[in-house]
């Protein structure tokens, strides 16, 4: 039986940690193909320590892009991930908001209506004194 609890994992992330691991595996066997083919040298009379440089250039050139593209592939697919849970959350939070909010707004909804009508009176009654100041003259002679 699946367990409800648990999140599942984007498609796109685990295709990346694939791709991560097939890289590590390939570095490894570049990295034991270097190692052979090197020894192979030194059984035919190469001497390491003269051909140091050449060595190590050669062991880094054959695995370090395909370490680099593991590394590379698998950040890629935990930034997914992490931007997915990021996402589910404020899909959550936003839910369980959007609910304590919708009940908050229906008992403020005659608050707010009272509200205007009262403004409404106000402005009226502000409008009277500014026609009454201004025209010298009352509503009542207008």
């Amino acid at each position: 039986m699946k367990n409800s609890n648990k999140k599942s994992k984007n498609p796109v992330a685990i295709i990346m940690y694939v791709l991560s691991i097939l890289l590590g595996a390939y570095t490894i066997f570049t990295m034991y193909n270097s190692y052979t083919y090197i020894s192979s040298l030194v059984a035919q009379g190469l001497v390491i320590s003269d051909e140091l440089q050449s060595v190590i250039s050669y062991c880094v050139g054959a695995s370090i892009p395909y370490l680099f593209y593991a590394v590379s592939f698998w950040a890629i697919g935990y930034f997914i991930n992490k931007i997915n849970y990021i996402i589910s959350e404020i899909k959550n939070y936003n839910s369980e908001y959007i609910k304590d909010d919708t009940i908050i707004t229906d008992y403020s909804e005659d608050i707010k209506e009272e509200a205007i009508i009262t403004d409404a009176d106000d402005i009226q009654e502000y409008e009277e004194v500014i026609i009454e100041n201004s025209n010298g003259h009352t509503k009542e002679d207008i």
